[in-house]
């Protein structure tokens, strides 16, 4: 992914989350506002690559993103069997805000990007578009 379309991806996940966090500054309310969006996008995925392909996305975006947030990646944790993203949300909510809201957007910048490379550009904008309506306008689609 190009640097210039990783930023794109990741200001736009950054609208994602101060939107659904609204006024609220704590890490719990990052935390809910991750999930959120979270569970929006892999909705609409989901009939198209799957839940195991969510996952499987998921699980690589959380590996790409920790090159940058190493918290993402704590050694002292078992990797749960179902989501990889819970992993990431309860680590997530050890953070400060600023962090948290940070790596969270990373995390979806690379899960998005991904699914561009494997499904392309239209196809993510409109999956991007029916998950987080409010906030994907059409300046978006076009730097990405």
């Amino acid at each position: 992914m190009t640097p210039l379309r990783h930023a794109a991806l990741q200001e736009l996940a950054l609208k994602v989350l101060a939107q659904r966090t609204g006024s609220a500054t704590e890490v719990g309310a990052v935390a809910a506002a991750a999930r959120q969006a979270y569970d929006d996008l892999a909705h609409v995925s989901s009939p198209l690559i799957g839940h195991v392909g969510v996952d499987a996305l998921t699980a690589r975006a959380l590996h790409l993103a920790r090159q940058q947030y190493s918290w993402l990646g704590d050694a002292d944790e078992p990797e749960p069997a179902n989501e990889p993203f819970a992993q990431a949300l309860a680590r997530l909510a050890r953070q400060d805000p600023a962090v948290a809201i940070e790596g969270a957007a990373a995390v979806f910048a690379m899960l998005t990007g991904l699914l561009v490379t494997f499904i392309g550009e239209p196809l993510t904008a409109v999956l991007m578009r029916k998950a987080w309506p409010d906030v994907f306008s059409d300046v978006c689609k076009e730097e990405m």
